[in-house]
């Protein structure tokens, strides 16, 4: 299995383990509700069961956006905070359909409803926990500012994606291997910047040239027809990514030893050759 393979297989058992079940348990039998209203002719009650069925579809969907940016937010070593509080905004949205529908369908009173839409929405809570609240930083950040930070690593994190994104489109099997070798070094160096922010100083400008110029490889190879590619051409584009490895191969070294040198020589270096 590849790399990104590997990554998209990693973000499906995220998915699936952001489903909040437990409210997804009441969403059939609400939808009987409504459907078996529906035929009885009792619109007004048909109309109210609708509504209170799209509060809780939208407390789910919020529910599940929040459990999914925690569940992130937990196995990575590096994060920011999510900026809207869904597992909250999710609690609220059911704390108002159980209210409504209370008030509405059960003719149950004003105070009945509350309480039970003040444990339900509660209980939900409690469940599935808060969202975070903080950004999330290893100690060993040094004076290295947390924006700055987190804007490059987004940076470099977009350019890897859309590296990735090119590489599901190649066909030749030996070219998709040298970039899937190329793709693993970079999500290294990245693992390794996580953990100790600091690099980020000495990695960001290799990381820019780099997998900038690994993209523009792949955008420029995708605008031409397989049969245009000669052997020679082929060959080249195998080798710049072989290189391209193996340069990855050597920062990694350097990050995890903590052997911060110039590297403008390499990476002037290779911006010459990624040109032609």
């Amino acid at each position: 299995m590849t790399e990104t393979q590997n990554r998209s297989a990693s973000a499906d058992i995220l998915a699936k383990a952001s489903r909040p079940w437990l409210l997804y348990f009441f969403a059939p039998f609400l939808l009987l509700s409504v459907t078996a209203s529906l035929f009885a002719g009792h619109y007004g009650l048909f109309f109210c069961k609708l509504l209170g069925f799209g509060g809780l579809y939208l407390s789910i969907r919020w529910m599940e956006r929040g459990i999914e940016e925690s569940l992130r937010y937990e196995h990575a070593a590096i994060a920011k905070a999510p900026k809207i509080p869904w597992k909250i905004a999710g609690s609220l949205a059911l704390f108002a359909t159980v209210l409504f529908l209370g008030i509405t369908t059960v003719e149950a009173s004003w105070w009945e409803s509350l309480i039970v839409a003040s444990v339900t929405a509660g209980g939900a809570l409690l469940y599935y926990g808060t969202d975070p609240v903080r950004d999330k930083l290893p100690r060993t950040t040094g004076d290295v500012n947390p924006e700055h930070l987190f804007r490059n690593l987004r940076e470099a994190e977009e350019r890897v994606a859309e590296i990735e994104k090119g590489a599901r489109r190649i066909e030749d099997p030996e070219l998709a291997e040298a970039l899937g070798k190329t793709l693993h070094r970079a999500h290294a160096i990245l693992e390794t910047i996580r953990s100790d922010p600091r690099d980020i100083r000495v990695a960001r400008k290799f990381l820019v040239v780099y997998l900038d110029g690994v993209a523009d490889v792949i955008r420029q190879y995708h605008t031409v027809k397989a049969e245009q590619i000669d052997p020679p051409m082929r060959r080249r584009l195998i080798e710049l990514l072989q290189e391209a490895a193996r340069r990855f191969d050597e920062e990694l070294e350097r990050l995890r030893s903590n052997d911060l040198f110039e590297l403008d020589v390499q990476i002037d270096a290779l911006r010459e050759q990624l040109k032609h």
